[in-house]
């Protein structure tokens, strides 16, 4: 007969699975690290560029989640939850992210239509090994939900969100789990 601390036990180890399987891939998806509770942390923490990477918080997606990034004709990379991204051959992954368009101050600079996003998952070459496009129209913050399955095995791959025009586009709330 189970007692109550098996049953327990047995939750507690379904529990556990259940939660390994959709572990969050992507280290500060939401820009909002704080060095004063995560001591040696920011803002950028996870995150790099070839540029320094703009974090700002004007018209935040919310209060509780003032800052985010902007990318324009530039790359962002994320070095993944543990310092790299586990990326198995076959294995579909769910992004999901909000963005925004930002508009030009001055109305030359505006530009109409839609604004591409290249989002990918690179080898340690820089290579794709999974990728996906998003179309950013309007100008509120939009919960993009993607999948993606990967082309090659590569234990140490990071997260590529690729700018392809000068339009600037905001990048909020970065999210990449096993399928």
């Amino acid at each position: 007969m189970m007692n109550i601390k098996h049953l327990y036990l047995l939750f507690m180890m379904v529990f556990a699975a259940a939660t390994a399987h959709a572990q969050e891939l992507i280290k500060n998806g939401d820009f909002e690290l704080n060095p004063r509770v995560e001591r040696g942390t920011n803002a950028t923490t996870g995150w790099d560029s070839r540029k320094p990477v703009v974090v700002t918080h004007v018209d935040p997606i919310s209060a509780d989640n003032p800052h985010y990034a902007v990318i324009c004709c530039d790359t962002l990379y994320n070095e993944g939850a543990g310092g790299a991204i586990d990326v198995v051959d076959g294995t579909k992954y769910d992004l999901k992210i909000a963005l925004r368009n930002i508009p030009a101050i001055k109305a030359e600079n505006r530009t109409e239509g839609n604004k591409l996003l290249i989002i990918q998952l690179i080898d340690e070459q820089c290579k794709p090994i999974a990728e996906t496009t998003i179309r950013v129209k309007g100008q509120g913050w939009q919960q993009f939900c993607r999948q993606f399955t990967a082309s090659a095995t590569c234990a140490k791959a990071r997260l590529a969100i690729i700018g392809t025009s000068c339009a600037k586009i905001a990048i909020d709330k970065v999210s990449i789990k096993k399928h």
